[in-house]
């Protein structure tokens, strides 16, 4: 639930955001040309990738390229939903590359990651909140500079051999291996069409290209592959029932007893206690 918004435009695209929200479930965060840095100022939640998911906490930032993303923060009931705060810049193609005038580099590299905020990353935030706060006093130039200067500085936190590289990189969609998608998530509460999401697909072409590979259907197979986990950790560990359902990515303790009795023919209790008598 939306409780708080406020934008600043630069040649009719949003490049400078606040916004203060309810966070609970998973919401899809689609960029498909532009490249974003979010600060968290408040609340924390996870951010899924293609090819897996990380935590953001407050007082950190995370990066994340052209592509499809999740926001996810499947904890909590949503009327127990945390509050979360984000100042969030937006780096569109035109603007950057007239900005700078940089040539593209042909140069793929998963730049999609969490940064820590230290004292100059800190120090940009609070001057773009203060902008917020007064839109009229930030003048096209001056949002300009803003934008190169936080480019520079993210530059810095990752394993570009250059500049040029990193801003390439920024603006060149991520290609993953349909598989290392489907391994990267198979334990997820993903649905298929949160997972044909993920891999940039229509959910047809998804299942004709997962049958194709697996010679199963998504939901049979990661069906199997759930139960497979579930019964390894009921053997191996002391987790509780309803810690294994979260871990092996089952909607609730009651969905995940009704599956694995139906397949395994008993309860994850009867199971526990029979294979260690």
């Amino acid at each position: 639930m939306l409780l708080d918004y406020k934008s600043i435009d630069l040649d009719g695209v949003k490049v400078f955001e606040k916004v203060s929200f309810q966070a609970a479930g998973r919401q899809p965060k689609v960029l498909d040309n532009e490249a974003c840095f979010m600060f968290l100022i408040k609340g924390s939640f996870d951010v899924r990738t293609p090819i897996g998911s990380f935590n953001v906490q407050k007082n950190e930032g995370f990066l994340t390229k052209c592509g499809d993303y999740f926001f996810e923060d499947l904890h909590l009931d949503p009327t127990q939903a945390e509050v979360v705060e984000a100042i969030g810049i937006y780096f569109h193609p035109k603007i950057i590359k007239e900005l700078l005038r940089f040539q593209s580099i042909d140069w793929q590299q998963n730049l999609t990651q969490k940064v820590g905020v230290d004292f100059v990353l800190d120090h940009y935030k609070e001057g773009i909140g203060y902008y917020l706060d007064h839109p009229h006093l930030f003048e096209r130039e001056m949002k300009l500079l803003k934008l190169k200067e936080l480019l520079l500085l993210l530059s810095k936190s990752t394993d570009a051999p250059s500049f040029n590289h990193f801003i390439s990189g920024l603006f060149s969609p991520q290609e993953y291996d349909f598989r290392q998608v489907i391994e990267s998530n198979i334990l997820s509460s993903l649905s298929i069409a949160d997972l044909a999401y993920l891999c940039n697909m229509s959910v047809a072409t998804f299942k004709r290209r997962f049958k194709e590979l697996y010679q199963d259907s998504p939901a049979e197979y990661i069906r199997k592959r759930k139960l497979e986990k579930a019964a390894s950790l009921l053997l191996s560990t002391h987790l509780q029932v309803n810690e294994i359902a979260f871990d092996c990515g089952f909607e609730s303790a009651g969905t995940f007893n009704r599956i694995f009795k139906k397949y395994m023919g008993q309860t994850p209790t009867e199971y526990r206690l029979r294979q260690k008598a």
